[in-house]
């Protein structure tokens, strides 16, 4: 169960698959993500999610601070898309600076409602159906994260090479915009 959830496409993956196919930061991604999931999975099943759903104000909050984000990501990647075949490729090769990494990995993490949503509230809630072996749930969410995103980034980076050209990148951007877009409009209407 844990893993269907972390196994959805959404703005995570999606930025993972990106670097990965760059090869820009991926190790630290991974790590990033798999934190990240385990801290949202364990405070869920600590019972953190309930607490969270008697704060409206700040699920609202964190609702359209994600929105924004997805959007303006979204938005990026269609004018990425709209290149010149020198500035894909230019664009495909050219790392970006640590700091501004760090600080995307973690709003598409942190700032998506969808990871409170599924760590804290629905993970939560399963695990507590365990009761006293909730965390051996915990535990196989946890593994099942691991294994997504090393296995992710890993087969990605495999296929990179064959990934260099800009007819590539231009759909791809253009496909992650449409991915993002759809993603920050769902939430919108929640």
């Amino acid at each position: 169960m844990g893993g269907t959830l972390i196994i959805a496409i959404g703005a995570q993956n999606s930025f993972l698959i990106e670097q990965s196919l760059k090869k820009q930061w991926t190790a630290m991604f991974v790590v990033l993500f798999i934190v990240s999931d385990a801290a949202g999975i364990t405070l869920g099943a600590l019972g953190f999610g309930l607490l969270l759903q008697q704060y409206p104000l700040l699920i609202a909050a964190t609702k359209w601070a994600g929105v924004v984000f997805l959007l303006l990501f979204a938005a990026q990647k269609i004018k990425a898309s709209m290149a010149s075949d020198a500035m894909l490729v230019k664009l495909s090769s050219q790392p970006m600076p640590l700091r501004r990494a760090i600080l995307t990995a973690l709003a598409v993490t942190w700032l998506n409602p969808h990871f409170y949503l599924d760590t804290l509230l629905l993970m939560g809630n399963l695990a507590s159906q365990w009761h006293a072996d909730k965390w051996w749930f915990v535990a196989g969410a946890i593994a099942a994260s691991i294994v997504w995103f090393v296995g992710l980034s890993t087969l990605t980076s495999l296929c990179a090479n064959w990934m260099r050209e800009p007819k590539f990148w231009r759909w791809f951007n253009r496909l992650n915009a449409v991915v993002l877009g759809a993603i920050g409009l769902q939430l919108a209407t929640l």
